[in-house]
């Protein structure tokens, strides 16, 4: 079915009501001409797929989804092998919602007629709904050979193979763009965007600086992008001087100025960051949002109760905003009024946009007050909503970790990698607990692995040459990577710790002493080091001091068995 059939379809009801509107004429004296003339033939207008494309197209125009439904499959029962029909009942399909029903409809279309691009375009959007990401970007492919002078094809192929990390091919794919469409912004405009999410800042930048030559007009919206793209190295200098000139090109412009609020407020510059987003308020007096960002700048001031006020007074206009109250949430955690925080967090339900971020501030809020019970029941609660957030399992098995129940923080640490396999930090979790339950050796396989993917990782270096050096194993080796591990870290007391220890396991007493004694001074409260330190003192002869050493082992962890005999004997 096409548009010729359409019209077609047009031209046979013109006749056909032209000869109806002729039987109103038989009077009698009509009647006895017709009678000796042939029969007039009639179209069978209920056997004209065209008829009832026009009726849907009627019933679309007035808003009847079910009857557009109803004269699209009386279409398609007597033209089944047509893919624009099968295509427009697809679409009508989707549009309610019915993304099973539609899918199927617009793989037949391409069935009937392989080359029929929209049903292709069709099939992407419906994979992209249902998360079907890579099937999506199949179907606009052959969309896109199809249909090669379509930019919006590139924009959303190229789209979603960033969103799957697919990152080079997104590449490609804008760049075959900018061929194509070498005067347009878009293509450079989204290139800088998949170099971003990359985390290639260099090529980001020169691209969209070179796209800021070619089309000067766009420079204010460039200017933003370029501050974006330092506020996520940290350069919050810089980022704030690209805002400024955003502001300068376009001072009506809200999203420069809530930038340059930020890239302020990010450098502690918080009077300055206050007085741009008042006088963004005044601006736009109606964007709430504006008077959010007043609050939590003034929150980062300590100025508590005014940022408070402002939020109150939000939620009196707006009771349901989920965003607000999570702000008034976290300005009465940094208070450190935990009871009143969780009041406030818990009014957010489930299905609300910060739902997710509630629970986790949750979680992480009990964990710091030691309060592991509610941690882990709000942890929990977070998963529900995004069981495939390697970062939520992350969390769940640090607070198992701190209830010393080891094997499940393994098991959550082992669904974390399972999604994210390539993850170090998750890794070195796995590894760390590994050890603590006495899995000394699965321990050490984890951190191998660790360096194997990122030879440069200073905690998983320190971890393999420490526990090396306590399993009288590979001293050469052990010494080799805590020291690695010290230039990568020369700060670090948990390094420093390990260097010193390592070397005394080999008899360098007076070579270690120095090690521990810096150690000691960054971290004073900690029983391992304190202990370390004690033994090497006591080493060296210096045995008032190292029984000094091991009492503040002992207050730090006073069950010690192992020390509290040390400082008996050195007593007696």
């Amino acid at each position: 079915m096409n548009r010729n059939a359409a019209i077609l379809a047009i031209t046979t009801l013109i006749i056909w009501a032209f000869a109806l509107d002729l039987s109103y004429c038989a009077t009698p004296l009509f009647k006895e001409r017709r009678s000796n003339s042939k029969a007039v033939e009639l179209p069978d207008i209920e056997r004209d797929p065209g008829m009832y494309f026009l009726l849907a197209e009627q019933a679309e125009a007035q808003g009847d989804t079910e009857g557009v439904l109803l004269y699209i499959r009386k279409a398609l029962a007597l033209d089944p092998t047509s893919a624009y029909l099968n295509t427009k009942i697809a679409t009508i399909l989707a549009r309610s919602r019915k993304i099973a029903d539609a899918l199927i409809m617009a793989r037949k279309a391409t069935l009937f007629d392989p080359d029929y691009e929209e049903a292709y375009t069709l099939l992407g959007r419906i994979y992209t709904v249902t998360g079907a990401r890579h099937k999506a970007i199949e179907a606009y492919n052959r969309s896109l050979e199809l249909k090669p002078d379509d930019k919006e094809l590139y924009i959303f192929i190229g789209s979603l193979q960033a969103s799957e990390k697919l990152f080079s091919e997104a590449e490609t794919t804008f760049k075959k763009m900018i061929d194509k469409f070498p005067e347009e912004k878009e293509g450079y405009f989204y290139l800088g965007k998949v170099y971003v999410e990359d985390g290639r800042f260099d090529k980001a930048l020169e691209i969209f600086r070179s796209l800021m030559e070619k089309r000067p007009e766009t420079a204010g919206q460039i200017h933003i992008e370029l501050g974006q793209i330092h506020m996520q190295q940290k350069k919050y200098r810089e980022a704030e001087e690209e805002f400024r000139q955003a502001v300068k090109l376009d001072p009506l412009s809200v999203p420069a100025r809530l930038h340059l609020g930020q890239a302020l407020a990010d450098q502690q510059k918080h009077a300055e960051s206050l007085e741009v987003f008042t006088e963004l308020s005044k601006m736009a007096p109606q964007n709430l949002g504006i008077r959010i960002k007043i609050a939590q700048t003034m929150a980062q001031q300590k100025q508590f109760d005014k940022a408070k006020e402002i939020l109150d007074q939000i939620l009196r206009d707006k009771p349901g905003w989920d965003q607000v109250r999570f702000q008034l949430g976290r300005i009465l955690r940094e208070q450190g009024k935990l009871d009143e925080a969780e009041r406030e967090f818990l009014q957010i339900r489930k299905g609300q946009p910060t739902f997710l971020n509630s629970r986790i501030m949750l979680a992480i809020m009990f964990l710091k007050s030691r309060e592991l019970g509610k941690s882990v029941r709000y942890i929990n609660a977070a998963l529900e909503t995004e069981p495939k957030d390697p970062d939520l399992f992350h969390i769940k098995g640090s607070i198992l970790e701190e209830l010393n129940r080891y094997e499940e923080a393994a098991d959550a640490y082992k669904s974390a990698l399972a999604l994210d396999s390539k993850n170090a930090r998750i890794r070195y979790s796995l590894g760390n607990v590994n050890e603590k339950s006495g899995r000394r050796t699965q321990g050490l396989q984890e951190m191998e692995r660790v360096i194997a993917e990122k030879p440069d990782d200073a905690s998983a270096l320190n971890f393999i040459g420490y526990t090396l050096s306590v399993s009288s194993g590979n001293m050469e080796r052990a010494e080799s990577l805590v020291r690695k591990a010290l230039s990568l870290k020369p700060d670090d007391g948990y390094v420093l710790d390990s260097v010193g220890w390592v070397l005394f396991k080999q008899g360098k007493v007076e070579e270690a002493l120095p090690y521990l004694e810096k150690a000691i001074q960054k971290v004073k409260a900690d029983p391992i080091i304190a202990e370390h330190y004690g033994d090497i003192l006591l080493a060296s002869g210096k045995k008032a001091e190292a029984a000094d050493a091991y009492r503040k082992s002992l207050q730090a962890n006073p069950e010690n068995l192992v020390v509290q005999e040390k400082l008996k004997k050195l007593e007696q």
